[in-house]
């Protein structure tokens, strides 16, 4: 039996949403047996099986701090930076951005994996609202379920946004238009990774004629990662949301840090310490947050990096769909070419995106660290290679 913290909260949680063990195992690639048994303490998830406890967490609905909860509970990595204490974006520029864009203003706030998802949520809410207290605010959440139908996901779209006579896509695209010309809206969305393709697809195509058709009365902030920006940048002059202005929002080690303090410069880590972090996993925000929280010697957070499941399922999941010799390649190489808004390399695009890699300085991907890397190579030599 496992300790009683893990099937105590799934629990909790799955009564929270009513959902049933079938549903759960559905939508995660899981047996109905293998999620009773982790509810009823029986089994717990191994490592390999690390992803599912977050797609657990994503489709029970959970924040970021109940999913690390979550994750603790089994003796995992938490899966994002500490919640709530992300230092907060640069409102002003941010919406400098919105502001100027045209002829229509959509802005994507893009995050690599790891960081609070929908980044910074209660932040870009709370901002808009002091910004522009006369517009109407809509603030929504794509659903999880990735095999949600296409009439399903804007009922579940029409109920949040309050919207009435919401059925399908048509009676979506026509809700908003009506609201539209009764009033300036400000619309935010985020966790937009979540649902299918095809849903935000259609959802991205109504976006776009709706800021053509008003576009001195629609705003459109959209919180997301890689699915947001290929609607950007993937099929070129082609793609959905072309017309978008994209800002990236990125972890900085040493920023984030000063933020967790009312006196950044009375912080109870020492300078050297903050180094070995830096130099052990870069500018990643789990692993970072990790080492920080946890009281252990040089030797125990080396351990504790390459022993990371975080990492593990990460590289995973890239060699599961990854041509492993492509990736053997940039393995071997500590510098891998510039940044660019899309990387057309399909593997650095995945590993940038899992915040295995990132841009420097100098606009050039690397690695976010020699230790990450190696454990790359290690993971990889597994596999036969």
């Amino acid at each position: 039996m496992m300790p009683a913290d893990f099937p105590e909260l799934l629990d909790q949680h799955m009564r929270r949403i009513r959902a049933s063990a079938s549903a759960v195992a559905t939508e995660i690639g899981m047996s109905r047996e293998a999620v009773n048994n982790w509810r009823r303490g029986h089994s717990k998830p191994s490592k390999k099986h690390r992803d599912k406890v977050v797609a657990c967490s994503h489709y029970l609905r959970l924040s970021e701090a109940e999913c690390n909860q979550l994750l603790a509970a089994v003796g995992f990595d938490h899966e994002f930076a500490w919640h709530g204490q992300v230092a907060p974006v640069e409102h002003e520029h941010l919406f400098q951005l919105l502001e100027q864009a045209r002829p229509y203003a959509i802005l994507m706030l893009l995050s690599q994996a790891h960081m609070d998802q929908p980044p910074q949520q209660q932040l870009v809410i709370n901002a808009t609202r002091q910004r522009h207290p006369d517009r109407h605010l809509l603030a929504v959440q794509l659903p999880y379920s990735k095999r949600i139908s296409v009439t399903d996901f804007f009922t579940f779209l029409g109920k949040q946004m309050n919207l009435p006579g919401v059925q399908d896509e048509l009676s979506f695209e026509f809700a908003m238009n009506d609201l539209l010309q009764a009033q300036a809206v400000t619309l935010v969305i985020t966790r937009f990774e979540q649902s299918n393709d095809s849903c935000r697809d259609l959802l991205a195509g109504i976006l776009r004629n709706l800021t053509e058709m008003h576009p001195d009365r629609m705003q459109v902030i959209l919180c997301g990662g890689a699915q947001l920006s290929a609607l950007k940048y993937a099929q070129g002059e082609l793609s959905l949301l072309n017309i978008a202005t994209a800002h990236l929002l990125e972890f900085k080690l040493d920023a984030w840090l000063q933020s967790q303090t009312e006196d950044p410069s009375s912080t109870s880590q020492s300078a050297s310490r903050l180094q070995r972090i830096h130099q052990l996993v870069g500018n990643h925000p789990a692993l970072a947050s990790t080492l920080l929280q946890a009281n252990n010697d040089e030797v125990a957070m080396e351990a504790r990096v390459i022993h990371s499941d975080l990492l593990y399922c990460d590289f995973n999941q890239v060699m599961q769909q990854a041509h492993l010799s492509r990736l053997q390649e940039h393995l071997n190489q500590t510098q891998l070419g510039p940044y660019r808004p899309h990387i057309q390399d399909p593997v650095l695009r995945q590993l940038f995106w899992l915040n295995l890699i990132r841009k420097d300085a100098d606009l050039q991907l690397v690695w976010q660290s020699e230790t990450i890397r190696q454990l790359g190579l290690k993971l990889l030599a597994e596999h036969g290679l």
